[in-house]
């Protein structure tokens, strides 16, 4: 699927690189995990607002999503367990729709309770 040059924005992937364990003052572990994501990989695409009933089935009912995506890049390897950063905010990858004709991702954007870092 072609996408129009002039609606594509530049964002960033970072990827998903596994967990950290949280440390106290004395350097002891607290139990509590963050996770960590590596270096931001810089891509372009169109992101929009999720409206209609029709983009609802697409992904399923029970995904709550805020913005869709639809990467320049039709193979670009993009996962769930990652982030997008565009306009400098964060936003969880809820869903990823390979088809025949290109990629189409679901985001979420986060909330301060629910933000986990700037990603870097």
């Amino acid at each position: 699927m072609k996408l129009l040059k002039r609606n594509l924005r530049k964002m960033e992937y970072l990827p998903y690189t596994g967990q950290q364990t949280d440390l106290n003052e004395n350097g002891e572990h607290t139990g509590e995990f963050y996770p960590e994501y590596g270096d931001p990989v810089e891509f372009r695409g169109n992101i929009g607002v999720a409206a209609g009933y029709a983009r609802q089935e697409f992904y399923g009912m029970d995904i709550r999503y805020s913005h869709f995506l639809l990467p320049e890049d039709p193979n670009m390897d993009i996962r769930e367990t990652g982030l997008v950063r565009w306009n400098g905010e964060l936003y969880d990858i809820v869903n990823v729709h390979p088809s025949l004709n290109g990629l189409s991702v679901a985001l979420q954007k986060q909330t301060a309770n629910h933000a986990v870092g700037d990603g870097t």
